[in-house]
């Protein structure tokens, strides 16, 4: 018996002893690299991966890219206006009073201004035009003036935006550095009240030209706002005529019946008339 039993727990001398077992065969091949156990991407699936990380810091450094332009064209832009500065004020002197830089930068960014007032005025009129034949339909008097309360609103964020827009071309520009003060010198220069901030000789105009677009957009604002005004008159008088219709119409429901109706109301009036 134990002859028996020994031979059973012997290993066959034909079979091999089992190998040690080991997972590293059933393992995904790792990515070169990575050391977090992170299995390789397939070559279709790592290509995309790859443009994408690419494309995200592409358009990260374009962003910081972007927000350096005002300030590398500030800097650039005194020392390349050097030799045509001087060319002419040999030959016009009075060109000192109006550096280059302040016409250069202040121009670009008034003619942003502009443009921006432009696109938003569009919208602005388009916008009021579709809401007043709305409000003629109804012939409201809430309506016409919520509807002019809303307009000036929105003409009040458009200056603002281009106030927004002279802040931002004075910080990165490196003009005036930290948003408030930048905020608070384009607003007061915007509306021509003027600042107590002094910028450096280089840019001493740029303060003018700041206000100068200001004149510009409310000059404009304010002859859009002399035909919405025009145009809510105009709807307040279809609104005053309604109601001066609804008015008469309790007060002689027969003058607008059909002549059926008037010769029938008549004759009930007459029996009434008769039983009384």
């Amino acid at each position: 018996m134990a002859d028996t039993i020994e031979s059973v727990a012997k290993p066959h001398p034909l079979e091999a002893p089992a190998a040690p077992a080991d997972d590293t065969a059933s393992r995904v091949p790792l990515a070169d690299g990575l050391k977090d156990g992170t299995p390789a991407l397939p070559p279709a699936v790592e290509r995309p991966a790859k443009d994408a990380q690419v494309l995200f810091h592409g358009a990260e450094k374009a962003s910081h890219e972007l927000a350096e332009i005002p300030a590398t064209v500030v800097r650039r832009l005194p020392g390349d206006l050097v030799a045509a500065e001087g060319y002419v004020e040999a030959k016009m002197p009075v060109i000192e009073a109006l550096p280059l830089p302040d016409l250069v930068y202040g121009g670009g960014v008034l003619v942003a201004v502009v443009i921006l007032q432009a696109i938003g005025m569009r919208l602005l009129s388009g916008r009021f035009e579709k809401r007043a034949l709305c409000v003629e339909q109804r012939s409201g008097w809430w309506s016409v003036d919520l509807l002019l309360g809303f307009t000036v609103f929105r003409m009040l964020g458009l200056h603002l935006l281009s106030i927004v827009l002279w802040s931002a071309a004075l910080v990165y520009g490196g003009i005036i550095p930290g948003w408030p003060a930048a905020a608070r010198f384009a607003a007061l220069s915007y509306t021509t009240l003027g600042s107590h901030l002094v910028l450096s000789d280089e840019w001493h105009m740029l303060s003018p030209i700041i206000a100068i677009s200001g004149m510009f957009t409310f000059a404009w604002t304010a002859s859009v706002l002399v035909n919405i005004v025009g145009k809510c008159n105009e709807l307040r008088a279809v609104a005053r005529e309604a109601r001066h219709k609804r008015r008469d119409a309790r007060i002689h429901p027969t003058d607008g019946a059909p002549p059926g109706d008037a010769t029938e109301a008549a004759a009930s009036e007459a029996d009434q008339s008769r039983s009384g």
